[in-house]
């Protein structure tokens, strides 16, 4: 099976309860006109999105993506990420890299959520593994974004 490009959904299409509950949970910690920051993350009041939960660092110019955690089902199920950069992965084909670097340049632009479904053959058993998620923004002073949150499930495998 070849991979199916990510693709953004509305939140209503979520079925990823992880996502729902990370949504919900950033939106908790929003300080007014504020983005959340990074330190408003508190991993202890997260611990059941922890496994499929990627924190990454934004870099402006050039526009890269940098993984700085990767959760172990994530690790699992498609690579070990932490350190790496988006433009590096192995595991994932260069159209597959430019779409997903354009969803975090989205959610930079547009200060919000996106939410995505992709799906692809499992590293496992190739058999089709659907992908759900978001990617969240971050901000250490409220106003750019340097920082993103993502929650990366495999909502079929339970």
């Amino acid at each position: 099976m070849s991979r199916v490009l990510a693709c953004e959904i509305t939140f209503a299409e979520l079925k990823s309860e992880p996502a729902k509950r990370f949504d919900a949970y950033w939106r908790s910690k929003w300080r007014g006109e504020f983005l959340p920051r990074r330190q408003d993350i508190d991993p202890a009041e997260i611990l059941d999105i922890l496994p499929v939960f990627i924190l990454v660092d934004i870099e402006e110019e050039p526009f890269r993506v940098r993984y700085r955690l990767c959760g172990t089902r994530v690790s699992l199920l498609d690579e070990e990420l932490t350190g790496r950069y988006l433009d590096e992965l192995k595991n994932t084909p260069p159209d597959e890299k430019q779409r997903v670097q354009e969803f975090y340049r989205l959610v930079c632009t547009e200060r919000r959520p996106v939410y995505l479904r992709s799906t692809s053959a499992s590293k496992q058993t190739g058999n089709p593994l659907a992908l759900e998620g978001a990617i969240w923004p971050l901000s250490g002073d409220g106003q750019r974004i340097d920082k993103c949150a993502v929650v990366e499930d495999f909502p079929d495998l339970g």
